[in-house]
């Protein structure tokens, strides 16, 4: 008797696209994998098709977790996944894109960690005083530097 395989999809319009999204989740092939606390293997697949162009981006990405199907069904592995975007999204990419990270001279020694840590701090007061729209934020409180120092008092 083979495992069963656990499926939970998606489909969501936005951003001038339908993106449909799909996990699945099976325990078969625990015994064939020499990994220790491995509880499931899943694929994800992602495919994303432009409205305007009809043009399709199929993405497939494979995964395995120590979260037992109890513990994680396919549609809790797909939030997960989903979640660590939202991660990348709010943290990462705002600060490599917005805030210029990767471009930034500094390599060495401590300084690349305390201007992450500057970095971090600066997004946080920004959201924290009710902003969402960061860069648009930076470019408005640049030009009102008393503006920017209430923000932290």
């Amino acid at each position: 008797m083979t495992d069963p395989i656990y499926i939970y999809e998606t489909v969501e319009k936005s951003h001038g696209r339908v993106e449909t999204r799909c996990a699945k989740a099976s325990t078969s092939l625990n015994d064939y994998l020499d990994w220790p606390g491995i509880a499931q293997v899943i694929q994800y697949h992602y495919t994303g098709k432009y409205l305007k162009t009809g043009e399709e981006t199929p993405k497939v990405h494979y995964g395995i977790t120590s979260l037992t199907p109890e513990a994680a069904s396919a549609k809790r592995l797909l939030e997960i996944r989903r979640g660590h975007w939202s991660i990348e999204n709010k943290s990462h990419w705002m600060r490599d894109m917005v805030l210029g990270e990767d471009t930034s001279p500094v390599r060495c020694g401590g300084i690349p960690q305390v201007m992450a840590a500057n970095r971090n701090t600066a997004l946080s007061v920004f959201r924290f005083a009710g902003y969402t729209a960061i860069s648009d934020t930076i470019k408005y409180l640049a030009s009102k530097p008393k503006l920017t120092v209430n923000l932290i008092k």
